[in-house]
Formats: C-alpha cells, structure tokens, sequence
C-alpha cells in the first residue's frame, strides 16, 4: 500500500517514518533520495514468509519487537482484497493467503521479519 509519510530517520537501509499517528521503522533496498523532516510517498511491502494466526481480542495496531525489523501486525484479514485491514493497512500477497481463508473477515495477528519501504 502506498501512503503519504514523514521521515523521522535515516540510518543507512533502516528509515523510521510517521503515517499519521503510527511511527515504524523498515527497510529500504534500493536507497532513498529524502531528508529527516521531509515528506514523501512510501510503498509498504511485508518481507518474507508471514506466521498468520486468528487473534481472540479484538486488537488495530502495529507492535514491533525489541529494536528489530520484527513487527506483528493486528487487524482483519480481507481474503478476498488480500490484505491486512489495521491501523494502516497493509496488502498481502494473494498466494500466501492460499491456505488462509479460513480466516477471512476474522481477527488476526500476523508475524513480519521486516516492513520494506520503497519510496516514489
């Protein structure tokens, strides 16, 4: 999903940026061309496989780990749209959702190595 950010930091391929109120920290492959304070476009991507699980409390938000790029993300899963409806939402790959529609419409936490940010 692309959203309109503000950049809090710079630190070699770990950006740390605002959408809003949520403030998260990713990964940037192919660098970026932005300065702390600035704003930009960003394209948010989760990295790698992803542990889905239905989450009983009914819980919109965004926990990362420690200081890693872990992140577990709470919200709805929309099978059908492919994706993660939370505090921001986050698209997924529609054939990792394969073996998840079981879950579709229900309450979910989903376990992320990374968030990579590709900015326009």
């Amino acid at each position: 999903m692309t959203y309109n950010c503000k950049i809090g930091n710079i630190d070699e391929e770990e950006v740390t940026l605002r959408i809003g109120d949520i403030c998260i920290t990713g990964f940037v492959n192919c660098g970026i061309s932005k300065e702390i304070g600035e704003e930009a476009l960003v394209d948010i991507s989760l990295y790698d496989d992803l542990k889905i699980t239905q989450c009983r409390e009914e819980k919109f938000c965004i926990e990362r780990k420690d200081k890693s790029f872990n992140y577990i993300l709470f919200g709805i899963l929309d099978v059908e749209k492919a994706m993660l409806k939370s505090v921001i939402n986050f698209k997924i790959d529609a054939e990792k959702l394969f073996d998840y529609g079981y879950l579709d419409g229900k309450q979910v936490k989903i376990e992320v190595l990374r968030l990579d940010f590709d900015f326009e």
